[in-house]
C-alpha cells in the first residue's frame, strides 16, 4: 500500500533542514547545535513510523469522534491507567518520574545524550493530536513512549462495560473514566525475553504516576482489565506486573436482577435451612470458626448492599461477626468492622463439610450460573 504523503513528518524535516543550513552557512552556537541533535532524533523517530507498515492498534482511532476503543494487538506491549480526570503532563514530570521509578539521572543539559526524555507527535496521531501527548523515553532498556491523553480510552464507555464486564465495581471504573494515561514499548516485540523486560520497565514507570485518579488498569495484549487500587503499585513494581490481571482487585460485584425466581428460592432455602448452620457452627472446634461466614443485607438509608461477615456469635435475634468485604456503595461500615445483623436480613451462609466440600453457598450457585450465562 502507498505510503500516504500527508502523513510525512514534514515540520521536524523542515526544522532539520532549516538548521542544517544555517550550521553549513554561518555555524551553530551550542544552542543551535544542542537544537539539531534534538531534531535530527525526531526528524529520523517519525521519518521510521512513517515508514513503518500501517497496523491496527491497541487504540484505534474513530475517524468520527477521534476517540480510541480497545482492540486486539499482540504486538503492543503496553500498560494502560483509566483515569478520572486528565492529566496534566510536561517533559519535565515526565522525566522525575522514570528517574524515581528506575532510580537513573539522564544529563538534561548534554545535547548528545544516549539517553533522554522529550516530548513529540506522532505521525499518525491525526485528530488525536490536540488530545494526547506524546512523550519519547529512551533509557538504556530501550525506547518507550508515554501517552497522555484527556479523552475516554473508549468510544463509548458506558455502552462497552454494560456489553463486555460482568462485575460491577470494574464496570463503573470502565464507564466513569475521562482519560488515560499509557506507557508502552517502542522497541522489537519480537524477543519474548525483551518484551518480558520491557513490561517489567513500563509497570515501575507506571507505577511512579499512580494517583488517586487511576480508575482501572488495562492490558492490550492481554485483553485485560482490573481495578486500580494503590495496593498494587507494587506489584506493578515487580518483576512480573501482569500478575495483577491474575485476579479481581477486590472480590466481584455480581448484579442479578431483584425479581429473579432462582435468587428468592436461593434466599428461601438458605432461611429454612437456618438452625442447621447454627448447630453445626456451635458445635464446631474453635479453629474452625472462622470457616463459618455468613451474607446479610447491609442496609444505609435507601441504599443496600449484601456482604459476607465471618460469624462469632449467634443469638435468637440477631448475627455477631467481622465484616469480610470492603462495601461498594456504602460509607459507614468497612471491611474488619464488628457487625451486628438481624436475623431478618439473613441471605445467605457457608461453612466447609466433611468431604472438602462446602455446604450452603445457595445464593452463590445462582451467582456463578448467572454469569455463566452472559
Amino acid at each position: 500500500m502507498r505510503r500516504q504523503l500527508r502523513n510525512f513528518p514534514f515540520f521536524s524535516a523542515v526544522i532539520l533542514l532549516a538548521l542544517v543550513i544555517r550550521l553549513l552557512t554561518s555555524g551553530l552556537s551550542w544552542v543551535g547545535v544542542s537544537a539539531l541533535v534534538i531534531t535530527l532524533l525526531w526528524f529520523g523517530f517519525e521519518l521510521i513510523r512513517w515508514l513503518m507498515p500501517e497496523e491496527k492498534g491497541s487504540k484505534k482511532t474513530s475517524e468520527k469522534t477521534g476517540k480510541t476503543s480497545p482492540k486486539p494487538n499482540d504486538n503492543l506491549v503496553s500498560l494502560v491507567y483509566f483515569l478520572s480526570d486528565a492529566k496534566q503532563a510536561d517533559e519535565e514530570t515526565v522525566r522525575s518520574c522514570v528517574e524515581n521509578a528506575l532510580g537513573i539521572k539522564f544529563e538534561v543539559d548534554a545535547p548528545d545524550a544516549e539517553h533522554f526524555v522529550m516530548p513529540f507527535r506522532s505521525p499518525d496521531s491525526g485528530n488525536e493530536a490536540n488530545v494526547i501527548q506524546h512523550f519519547m523515553v529512551k533509557i538504556p532498556e530501550g525506547l518507550f513512549a508515554v501517552l497522555v491523553a484527556s479523552q475516554p480510552y473508549i468510544d463509548d464507555p458506558a455502552a462497552f462495560a454494560k456489553e463486555s464486564i460482568k462485575d460491577k465495581r470494574l464496570r463503573n471504573a470502565v464507564e466513569e473514566h475521562q482519560a488515560w494515561l499509557s506507557v508502552d514499548l517502542m522497541d522489537d516485540t519480537t524477543d519474548p525475553d525483551k518484551v518480558n523486560a520491557a513490561y517489567s520497565i513500563i509497570g515501575k514507570i507506571l507505577g511512579s504516576m499512580a494517583g488517586p485518579d487511576c480508575l482501572a488498569i488495562y492490558c492490550p495484549e492481554l485483553q485485560r482489565c482490573n481495578e486500580f487500587d494503590l495496593g498494587l503499585i507494587e506489584v506493578l513494581s515487580s518483576s512480573n506486573p501482569l500478575a495483577l490481571f491474575e485476579e479481581p482487585t477486590f472480590e466481584p460485584v455480581i448484579e442479578i436482577a431483584d425479581n429473579d425466581p432462582r435468587m428468592a428460592a436461593a434466599v428461601d432455602t438458605a432461611v429454612s435451612r437456618w438452625p442447621e448452620f447454627r448447630e453445626a457452627f456451635e458445635n464446631c472446634a474453635p479453629d474452625e470458626a472462622s470457616q463459618y461466614i455468613v451474607k446479610a443485607e447491609f442496609i444505609e438509608g435507601s441504599r443496600s448492599e449484601f456482604m459476607w461477615l465471618t460469624v462469632t456469635e449467634i443469638t435468637e435475634e440477631e448475627i455477631r461477626g467481622v465484616l469480610m468485604n470492603d462495601p461498594h456503595e456504602l460509607m459507614v461500615v468497612h471491611r474488619g468492622a464488628d457487625v451486628r445483623i438481624p436475623m431478618n436480613l439473613l441471605n445467605d451462609w457457608l461453612y466447609p463439610g466433611k468431604d472438602g466440600d462446602h455446604i450452603g453457598g445457595f445464593t452463590l450457585d445462582v451467582l456463578a450460573d448467572s454469569a455463566g450465562d452472559e
